[in-house]
């Protein structure tokens, strides 16, 4: 399974993007990130190919794990609406705009359950452009 993840939108705040997976006629998702920094740690993931695989965590049950992050670990897709909800991790929403001032993601709790059915719990490649 292939997830194709196009970056949209960037600005010192956070990136915005659309996820579409492939072979799939699906509506899409919108996504958001961290911006780019200095620093890889606090980061948006680098364009490139990565595999992903179900996980769950303490914090966060039936996600998904990006893995072969150079630099980093514990990426992964989940749910939120602002930068600050990303953890340096991948959020998923159903639609993209300005809530409270901020640049945000919305309905992304029901986006990411809508996600995790066309998924399951199967392992995919993610690239990212």
């Amino acid at each position: 399974m292939n997830i194709l993840l196009k970056r949209a939108w960037a600005d010192n705040r956070c990136t915005l993007g659309m996820l579409t997976v492939e072979g799939i006629n699906h509506d899409p998702f919108f996504t958001l990130e961290n911006p780019k920094r200095e620093t890889e740690k606090d980061s948006l993931i680098p364009a490139g190919t990565y595999e992903c695989e179900p996980y769950s965590g303490t914090k966060y049950k039936d996600v998904y794990l990006v893995k072969g992050v150079p630099g980093r670990s514990a990426i992964l897709f989940h749910w939120g609406n602002f930068e600050k909800d990303t953890e340096g991790c991948i959020l998923v929403g159903d639609g993209a705009g300005m809530l409270s001032g901020q640049p945000a993601i919305t309905g992304s709790k029901l986006a990411f359950e809508r996600f995790r059915r066309l998924i399951g719990q199967n392992k995919f490649t993610l690239r990212i452009v």
